[in-house]
């Protein structure tokens, strides 16, 4: 399919021709069309989200089933302003361009909450999204009610509750391409007089979309399993108890990481031929969809969470519990090298386990002042592990020699370069180091242990019952502890080696290179080091709202609001100096009108501005590492659009617009980019780079969402539906040290449904990404190509390409 015919003007216009045409021949015939209201509780309470003075979307349970959202991932295609990636080591969301990056120290500055429980660990974000009510996705921070570190915005994910009603569906999907297959059951009804149950089962093999060249294998290959159950007890009329337990179990084999850029060093050779010279595989620079790696590659996860809401009603004051367990465990191994030669691997393990409890009251609505209030506790404690193994057949041994040096050297001279700057070049490739290092591993422990209170209160002030104010605050105090251990180690005893003949070599950038001679003196760690430290932080939060009905039709309203995140450690940190990070701070404005028109569209507006002190970043290091810290000044702001119209009784369209400025006002200690220069600020051997005034990644200048919905009977048993989503997102950064050469270009993402059904059944096309965007969505530079061999080497997570997949459901 030629793609450059679907410009975005020419997508738009196609979709309307398909879609409303079908049905304005009939739109005069039909009943005027009106809007459903839509409720949500982003206010802890029931609420049209017409009448909710803050930016938020809702996607309903049936649209994410009918769009084929499976994940957060999916997600962000049916919103502006919010981005998903997985990395190397990570996974991160952002909205409005803010988030946080790589580092298993860090919890998420978009707070995502499952059924009201914090779920702020990178690693959560990949679980599965299956049997939802419904979705609601809050902009800018939301400090007094959601509170834990939602600095950036939240997302609050509501499950599907058990029904009066015996119901029950079967779900079965396969795509022809790749072979995906996914099946999802549902059962749901009452067990007794009091107590209603719902069960939901999801299976999903995905055998890969990437072919691996070396290996011959297609990847990431996916099994995952997950399970839902919830019950709901009402044993009076005053009190309902809810309790919902989710497993998932996550195996992928390999990566959607592929090798997107492999430019030549000033000599002129690649890092591809470089390694052919030595007598290596090489790899296919190109991103096409192919990759090649050698090691195993993996990632094992399991996740499992308990939560038990109960809400008793006390004389029309509403008494909320709500009580939850998370935990979760992954095991994954990353050939992080990313090339098909034997150099490195990675292996992460990671324990986690998190306890929480909520109580809040909140006061009977239509009151001249509605409040509520509450208190919250969370603990979590955190041991994670990683181990850098250079095998005994790692190339890295090889490089060093003076074989390979002289191979190389020849390669430089068979491209006319002068000898004496081929010899250099090659000399390059001998580091001065202690002994042989082959079979060597670094050793990172870390554990973590976190305890937060806050106190919270939010109260409508009606001054008129057109005219209100809302304030609001949250006290939070939250402590911290974090030890660290680090060493160099022999693979095959397991013994750490003695810290005076440590064999590690310079392009590590291991501690030993930086610490200060007093620090190795003090410690006795002259090949590693351990790390001891606590932090006890408070804030307080205010907010303010100040909200003007003009008409029934219209509102209008303003804000301000503060949010806070807690700082904390980087267990990958190499050095002990760089194992603390500060806590975020932000201070918002925000602007809106929420208008409904004729009773058939909505039109809502927010122009909003943030300002982040200490924004926590990590980038990588040039290595293999990368380094925590925070950007001094951060300014976010910007525009946002969305609503829907009822086009007739049979077409509804929805829309969404958002014009993002997002600036460092002070960033200098960034890591920098291949090839730049960069300063040493603190004496440490460090350079560091300055990135005030640029925009950081995943933040484009614009993304604009439009999506029709089309149904109309066929008989009086049959429906026709036709459902197209798309997204159009502006260029925008991707490379995690802001390379110039890491932006990637505008695209498109089309989805469309085209479904035939009954009330017990339904069949169904499903196309995602049908104009097959090459998209990535993270680059980051291979490492030690940069430190060897002086070349630009990406390596890239990329999009899944077209599907079209073939549904069949049954209910009852």
């Amino acid at each position: 399919m030629d793609s450059s015919i679907f410009t975005p003007k020419k997508t738009l216009s196609t979709l309307i021709t398909l879609i409303c045409c079908a049905g304005v021949n009939n739109a005069f015939a039909q009943q005027k069309p009106a809007l459903e209201e839509v409720l949500v509780t982003a206010t802890k309470r029931p609420q049209s989200i017409q009448d909710i003075p803050l930016s938020v979307t809702a996607v309903t349970g049936e649209k994410l089933d009918k769009a084929g959202i499976d994940n957060l991932a999916d997600l962000t295609t049916l919103v502006p302003n919010i981005h998903f990636t997985q990395t190397g080591l990570s996974t991160q969301m952002r909205i409005r361009g803010i988030g946080s990056d790589n580092s298993q120290g860090f919890e998420q500055s978009v707070g995502v909450y499952v059924d009201g429980i914090f779920r702020g660990r990178a690693q959560m974000f990949r679980a599965p999204m299956f049997d939802m009510e419904r979705v609601e996705v809050l902009r800018g921070p939301q400090s007094t009610l959601f509170g834990k570190n939602s600095i950036a915005g939240a997302l609050d994910l509501i499950t599907a509750k058990p029904t009066d009603e015996l119901t029950g569906s079967l779900t079965a999907s396969y795509e022809a391409e790749y072979g995906t297959t996914e099946i999802t059951s549902v059962v749901s009804g009452p067990l007794t007089d009091t107590l209603k149950a719902r069960v939901a089962l999801r299976k999903l093999d995905d055998p890969g979309y990437i072919q691996n060249t070396f290996k011959n294998t297609d990847e990431p290959e996916q099994d995952i399993r997950s399970g839902r159950l919830g019950l709901e007890w009402t044993p009076s009329s005053d009190l309902t108890v809810n309790y919902t337990g989710e497993y998932n179990l996550m195996d992928v084999n390999g990566r959607a990481i592929e090798i997107t850029k492999d430019d030549p060093n000033p000599l002129g050779a690649t890092f591809s031929q470089a390694l052919q010279s030595m007598g290596q595989p090489g790899f296919d620079g190109e991103q096409d969809g192919e990759r090649a790696t050698d090691a195993p590659e993996f990632s094992d996860n399991t996740m499992a969470s308990h939560t038990l809401k109960a809400e008793w009603d006390i004389n029309g004051y509403t008494l909320t519990s709500l009580t939850g367990a998370v935990r979760y465990n992954y095991l994954e191994n990353c050939d992080c090298d990313f090339t098909p030669v034997s150099v490195l691997d990675l292996q992460l393990q990671e324990n986690y386990h998190q306890y929480s409890q909520e109580l809040r009251i909140a006061s009977p609505t239509g009151q001249k002042v509605e409040w509520l209030g509450g208190i919250f506790m969370q603990k979590y404690e955190q041991q994670f592990s990683d181990l850098l193994k250079i095998p005994a057949n790692s190339f890295l041994v090889g490089l060093v020699s003076t074989n390979a040096a002289k191979q190389y050297e020849q390669l430089l001279l068979s491209m006319s370069v002068p000898a004496a700057t081929a010899a250099a070049q090659a000399n390059g490739l001998r580091p001065v180091i202690a002994n042989g290092f082959g079979n060597t591993g670094i050793a990172r422990q870390f554990e973590q242990e976190s305890q937060a209170q806050a106190i919270f209160g939010q109260a409508t002030i009606n001054i008129t019952d057109d005219f209100r104010f809302i304030l609001g605050g949250r006290y939070t105090t939250e402590t911290k502890v974090g030890d660290k251990e680090l060493h160099t180690v022999n693979l095959s005893t397991g013994a750490n080696y003695n810290p005076a003949t440590s064999p590690l070599p310079a392009p590590f950038q291991a501690p030993w290179l930086y610490a200060s001679p007093s620090f190795k003196v003090a410690t006795g760690e002259a090949g590693g080091h351990k790390v001891s430290k606590n932090r006890n932080e408070a804030a307080f939060n205010p907010l303010v709202i100040a909200q003007w009905d003009i008409n029934n039709d219209i509102s209008s309203y303003i804000s301000y609001t503060t949010g806070f995140k807690a700082g904390g450690f980087d267990p990958r940190s190499n050095q002990p100096v760089s194992f603390e990070f500060d806590e975020e701070k932000a201070t918002a404005y925000e602007a809106g009108l929420k208008t409904t028109l004729w009773e058939r569209a909505d039109v809502n507006l927010a122009i909003f501005r943030t300002d982040y002190e200490n924004l926590q970043v990590s980038q990588f290091d040039g290595a293999v590492g990368f380094n925590v810290g925070n950007a001094k000044e951060t300014r976010v702001q910007g525009i946002e659009l969305d609503g829907r119209v009822a086009i007739t009784n049979s077409l509804m369209a929805t829309y969404g617009l958002s014009l993002l400025d997002f600036e460092y006002l002070d960033f200098k200690n960034g890591n920098c980019y291949f090839g730049q220069m960069g300063v040493d600020n603190n004496g440490d051997g460090i350079k560091e780079c300055d990135y005030s005034g640029q925009t950081g990644v995943y933040a484009p200048d614009y993304t604009f969402n439009l999506g029709f919905d089309y149904r109309r009977p066929i008989t009086s048993s049959l429906e026709f539906a036709a459902i197209a989503d798309a997204q159009f997102v502006d260029g925008h950064q991707v490379h995690v040290n802001l390379d110039p050469q890491g932006e990637i270009d505008a695209y498109t993402m089309l989805t469309l449904r085209l479904q035939i059904g009954g009330e017990h059944w339904h069949a169904a096309l499903l196309g995602k990404n049908l104009l097959d965007e090459d998209v990535i969505t993270y680059s980051a530079n291979a490492p030690l190509s940069e430190n060897n061999f002086k070349t630009n080497t990406y390596y890239s997570f990329v999009n899944r390409p077209r599907t079209v997949a073939l549904e069949a459901a049954f209910k009852f």
